[in-house]
């Protein structure tokens, strides 16, 4: 089943979706602060992690306690922390990753998040927690819904990035035609016509078996339509995606009124598919629209730059971000820019190279101004997006559009 938003696993240990601003900026009093990424390696469902998972884990944390036995502060807690988790093989966080897992831990509390693109194996201690590849991953979180739908039964679907999960209808709300209907003119319904072929059909005045099916079919899409609007997806904001046969998918769409629900639809019969299927067709349509929306970004942010809107420049996007202009931030993947950042004055410092911009990867406990940039951008409610250099729409690994 999905996973609530937070979930405790032990008294300060706690299974969580990424949240930016509770991680950004809040380093507590009384010690340091420690990220470490996993990748998950395992392709079975074992109740416990793998081997290489678990070695893995084993020595990022001996790595962790290394470096923090190179400074002065107290880290007993942390320590106790992951020693927890390394001596208990059974905790859900194991059972229920998928392609990597990012620890964020401090004297006070660990927090685990599931991550769905696959980490580089790392260990970060420092004032604050190393949080770049959980924004490349945000941009693959993904939450929507799948409505099966035949014309004579549906079913109400939660799917994320992993899979897809049934979501129980309350009491009151009837899956199939003939518990809603069932005494539906006195005559025969849709449901029987499965055992009539080749009958002659003298219900409803002589209308054909077709005439029937299709207005029974009609009769319950504007009840699910109901359910929908009343009691499933009053308030949720989550895309909806129909799962119908080709045949019934116009019908529908002509009652629909509930909002959120794609134009995109998986035009199969529900009753065909596994939940493999569902769950691998849904991703396609999301991740479509979502590639969609990258591409009309960067095409924004050439327009916008011809009109003095965007920039490349990196200390023109550290003023912009201390004035609360930035609306989406570019960064490139894989890409530092070393230096500092002053949250409040916009000033940015360089390391003293000519190229600020770096050919390789960044040591992630180096001070690096795209990081600082994207915590900034978040705490304004901007949009990070983390991009393969092919993506991004300068070649300086770094760009920003504003919001005014």
């Amino acid at each position: 089943m999905r996973k609530e938003r937070i979930r405790e696993l032990d008294q300060h240990i706690h299974l969580t979706d990424f949240q930016p601003k509770s991680f950004v900026n809040e380093a507590p009093a009384g010690g340091p602060l420690v990220s470490i990424y996993v990748p998950i390696k395992r392709t079975d469902r074992e109740d416990r992690p793998g081997d290489w998972d678990r070695i893995e884990f084993k020595d990022l944390c001996k790595e962790a306690y290394r470096r923090l036995d190179e400074g002065t502060a107290d880290y007993e807690g942390i320590k106790e922390k992951l020693d927890f988790i390394m001596t208990h093989e059974d905790l859900p966080l194991w059972v229920d990753s998928s392609q990597g897992l990012a620890f964020l831990v401090t004297n006070q509390d660990a927090y685990v998040i599931n991550m769905n693109t696959a980490p580089e194996a790392c260990v970060v201690v420092g004032p604050q927690f190393y949080l770049k590849p959980l924004f490349r991953d945000a941009m693959f979180q993904m939450s929507y819904k799948l409505l099966l739908l035949n014309a004579d039964f549906f079913a109400l679907l939660d799917g994320d990035y992993n899979g897809v999960y049934y979501q129980e209808l309350p009491k009151d709300v009837k899956d199939y035609f003939a518990q809603e209907f069932a005494d539906y003119d006195g005559q025969t319904t849709a449901l029987d016509y499965y055992s009539l072929e080749g009958h002659e059909s003298p219900y409803h005045d002589h209308k054909s078996r077709n005439d029937v099916k299709k207005e029974e079919a009609e009769k319950f899409f504007r009840y699910v339509d109901k359910a929908m609007n009343d009691k499933l997806v009053r308030d949720n904001t989550d895309p909806i995606i129909l799962v119908t046969a080709p045949e019934h998918e116009h019908a529908f769409r002509e009652i629909c009124t509930f909002n959120n629900l794609l134009p995109e639809c998986i035009k199969k019969d529900p009753r065909t598919l596994s939940g493999t299927e569902l769950k691998d067709d849904a991703v396609k349509i999301i991740m479509d629209k979502r590639n969609k929306g990258l591409a009309e970004a960067a095409e924004d942010y050439s327009y916008k730059a011809s009109k003095d809107k965007a920039t490349d420049s990196i200390p023109d996007i550290g003023l912009a971000l201390v004035e609360r202009k930035v609306d989406i931030l570019f960064l490139e993947e894989g890409k530092g820019i070393p230096g500092t950042f002053d949250d409040k004055t916009g000033e940015v410092t360089f390391d003293g190279s000519k190229d600020p911009v770096d050919d390789k990867k960044l040591d992630p406990a180096s001070p690096d101004i795209a990081g600082s940039f994207a915590e900034a951008c978040v705490l304004e409610d901007g949009k990070v997006l983390v991009l393969p250099a092919d993506q991004m729409p300068t070649k300086t690994g770094i760009a920003a559009t504003y919001r005014f």
